[in-house]
């Protein structure tokens, strides 16, 4: 009896002291009532932050597919009043799917979250938060300002359309900076061991047409509200939860871009673009050295052609530098001449026009040669010459070689 009264007065000093309860009583049940509610509660929020906390996540979820990004997006510039000299900015989650759910944005020591902005942002005294819930549209014709206040969300720009969002926070107080009691925000970086994160649990499908954290008809979703007189950059991770289904979390972390760069994003791609921020979906995960990724044939192709892959007008004089010498001379030309008449055979159907499959590397690659004595060049691959990919060595493929006949190889 002893222990559980001491066990209920502290509890009872816990929820008084937070103004969690004014009055709480020690009598039973009630107060293990207080104490189970209170367990959940911790419970619960360490759950999000030990979420958050995770080495990159990202790794062990699949890949992010292509065309979800961050997007910056110009609202108003402003030329008069208290706001002139700045432009209101915000930040959209472009998505996939109406039902695409972002359930939140997050950063941590593996993943780390940061907006810069060199001359900071402007925070509405009026909105003592630091999401859209403080905007009150009623007092917007006395206090214009209050629109563009510097806020984080999920899909809400005001009262009446946030769903006020939970903020799970580390040793980086980085919701201070939004908040109107900070006249000017500041740059901030969440690269701490617990991380911090602002979410909303997932609500269920049935109010997706209300939600604001859903995707929507217009494919995206408002994640923050920036106006200031600088450029804006970052990183954020996201958590989406892909058609509204929770068994298809997806979680990546993200550049804050204005316009897109298209490229592959994928570093394991041999074709991989460090500087894109947006995946083109040509990703070449399955083509070697010498061959390119074709994504309406869906294989890999020779990359012997300047142009687009079909292209044949644009042969490549490298392509048939054989002997290294700097041209396609006459040298290269006998050489060529060896396969002449021979069967290249069809290639496989992930390899294109002169590639073949290395079943132990699991790639395609340019069939230059067969396997032989000397250096290779003396047991040409027929198929190397089958530019067109018919499965025949015959007058278009060779017309297409003497069209670079002569020509320099810059390389």
């Amino acid at each position: 009896m002893r222990l559980a009264t001491t066990t209920c007065n502290i509890w009872r000093k816990i929820l008084v002291r937070t103004g969690m309860k004014d009055e709480f009583t020690c009598s039973p049940p009630v107060w293990l009532g207080h104490a189970y509610r209170m367990i959940w509660i911790a419970a619960a929020l360490t759950g999000y932050l030990s979420a958050w906390a995770q080495p990159d996540l990202s790794r062990s979820l699949p890949p992010l597919p292509d065309g979800f990004w961050l997007q910056v997006e110009e609202v108003v510039q402003h030329t008069t009043g208290e706001l002139s000299g700045m432009t209101t900015y915000r930040v959209y989650l472009n998505c996939l799917h109406p039902l695409d759910y972002v359930s939140a944005c997050s950063g941590d020591n593996s993943n780390p979250m940061s907006i810069q902005v060199e001359e900071g942002w402007y925070n509405s005294p009026f909105n003592a938060g630091w999401n859209a819930l403080g905007i009150n549209p009623l007092f917007l014709s006395t206090v214009p300002e209050l629109a563009f206040d510097s806020f984080l969300d999920l899909g809400g720009s005001d009262s009446n359309t946030t769903a006020d969002p939970s903020l799970a926070q580390g040793a980086v107080p980085f919701h201070e900076e939004f908040k109107g009691t900070t006249p000017m925000g500041s740059s901030f970086v969440v690269d701490d061991e617990t991380g911090a994160a602002w979410y909303i649990p997932f609500p269920g499908l049935d109010v997706s047409d209300s939600h604001p954290a859903f995707a929507g008809d217009d494919l995206r979703v408002l994640v923050a509200q920036l106006t200031t007189a600088g450029q804006i950059s970052g990183q954020i991770q996201v958590q989406i939860f892909r058609e509204g289904s929770q068994a298809q979390e997806l979680r990546s972390l993200l550049t804050i871009v204005t316009d897109p760069v298209f490229g592959c994003t994928q570093p394991e791609a041999f074709n991989y673009d460090p500087e894109a921020t947006a995946d083109d979906g040509e990703c070449n995960l399955q083509c070697s050295t010498g061959t390119r990724f074709d994504v309406p044939t869906g294989r890999c192709e020779l990359a012997a052609w300047l142009g687009d892959v079909g292209d044949f007008g644009m042969l490549d004089p490298c392509h048939l530098d054989l002997d290294g010498s700097g041209a396609m001379d006459i040298t290269d030309w006998n050489r060529i001449l060896v396969v002449l008449g021979e069967d290249p055979g069809l290639p496989l159907s992930n390899c294109g026009a002169g590639t073949f499959y290395d079943e132990d590397l699991g790639h395609c690659f340019a069939a230059p040669s067969n396997v032989g004595e000397g250096n290779g060049w003396n047991n040409l691959h027929p198929r190397f010459f089958d530019l067109n990919g018919d499965g025949a060595l015959d007058v278009v493929d060779f017309v297409n070689l003497l069209s670079v006949f002569g020509k320099v190889c810059p390389n």
